[in-house]
């Protein structure tokens, strides 16, 4: 069972299914069903393909995502303080799309972001509680962690003296 755990970083490169975003057991895609709904890329290495997805970031707001037999991208561009605007793209090899279920996939795709989308908003407004203190993030949200990481560095980098010294 996954877990919240404060250590969680010594875990980021564990294939262990409790501690990594792998496909659940059985799984070849990401999709409804779990299984292939169209021609599988062929270059990818057997390694490749069991472990069913690569993710590949761009900081500070996109994400793309290799399936065995699509591309998908998640973009979120900040409308205000409280406000973002999610923009998810699937990509499929025009060949492909004659042959491809692209319903069973997008479906897929679609609850996981209605789910996550769902618990971000319900996370924003305990963020207004006064009870609330910062806490640890979940193992899963290791990309979380270095993005506070890069915004931590950027900030640091345009420290001045007469800033540090005016505290």
């Amino acid at each position: 069972a996954r877990h919240d755990d404060p250590e969680w970083a010594r875990h980021a490169d564990n294939d262990d299914p409790e501690f990594s975003g792998r496909l659940r057991a059985g799984a070849e895609t990401w999709s409804k069903d779990g299984h292939v709904h169209g021609p599988v890329f062929s270059s990818l290495t057997p390694a490749e393909r069991a472990a069913g997805q690569t993710y590949a970031t761009s900081l500070p707001s996109m994400f793309i995502v290799g399936h065995v037999d699509y591309m998908r991208t998640v973009r979120f561009a900040p409308l205000g303080p409280e406000q973002t605007e999610l923009t998810a793209e699937w990509l499929f090899a025009p060949d492909a799309l004659a042959e491809t279920d692209i319903d069973n996939i997008v479906a897929f795709g679609t609850q996981v972001l209605e789910e996550d989308a769902a618990i971000c908003e319900v996370n924003q407004k305990g963020l207004r509680s006064m009870r609330h203190q910062a806490g640890v993030l979940m193992p899963e949200e290791y990309e979380l962690h270095r993005f506070h990481d890069w915004v931590r560095g950027c900030h640091a980098a345009f420290k001045t003296p007469s800033a540090d010294s005016a505290r």
